[in-house]
């Protein structure tokens, strides 16, 4: 009984040994440009880029990191008449999931992302820069997408909503302009278009 469940073991793991050296460990690295606005007044969707690596556990199944830089920009008007510009940026650090719902030429997927947001605030008033600041919020993105398999390149498209957790409005003082205020994004809509060199090849 022991020699069977000791040779069920071995074959167990012999299958999955063989399955993750023929199937898994397949490496993608990804560069993108990204679109992206916050959900604020006169906000302005501005662009972006990112990079990243993939490990596709499968050919629907990818886990990876990712890094981008996506710029911010919104106009808030106070009642003193005085033009606020928040200019600012968040660089994303991120683990990623994907999961590909088909494995042919054309494959939509889900995922999601989560990780670290570092963020730069720089704040104008009357066009001139009265605040400066850098500090890190945690952060996750559900994104939905459609990849294009062209051999073992893969082109694709996502759009993402992001949560930025914690992100609390600022305020500062300036001259004789006392308690100024402004907005800081919580939540950020992103579209992403680029390449993933290393795709899986189509099994159609």
């Amino acid at each position: 009984m022991k020699a069977i469940r000791l040779y069920a073991s071995l074959a167990l793991v012999a299958v999955l040994a063989s399955f993750s050296f023929n199937s898994f460990a397949q490496v993608g690295f990804t560069l993108h440009g990204t679109a992206a606005a916050p959900n604020l007044d006169n906000a302005q969707v501005k662009p972006g880029v990112g990079a990243g690596l993939k490990v596709f556990l499968g050919p629907n199944v990818a886990v990876g990191a990712a890094a981008k830089y996506i710029a911010i920009a919104y106009d808030y008007n106070r009642s003193a008449g005085d033009n606020l510009e928040n200019k600012g940026s968040l660089v994303p650090l991120t683990g990623t999931l994907d999961i590909f719902l088909a494995s042919g030429v054309v494959r939509p997927y889900i995922g999601a992302e989560a990780g670290v947001y570092l963020r730069t605030t720089k704040v104008n008033l009357a066009g001139a820069e009265i605040y400066k600041s850098t500090d890190t919020r945690f952060g996750a993105a559900p994104k939905v997408g459609l990849a294009f398999a062209l051999g073992g390149v893969g082109l694709f498209a996502e759009g993402s909503y992001n949560f930025i957790f914690g992100n609390k409005d600022g305020s500062t003082n300036a001259g004789n302009v006392n308690n100024i205020r402004w907005e800081n994004a919580s939540k950020l809509w992103a579209v992403n278009v680029g390449v993933t060199f290393g795709f899986p090849r189509t099994n159609n």
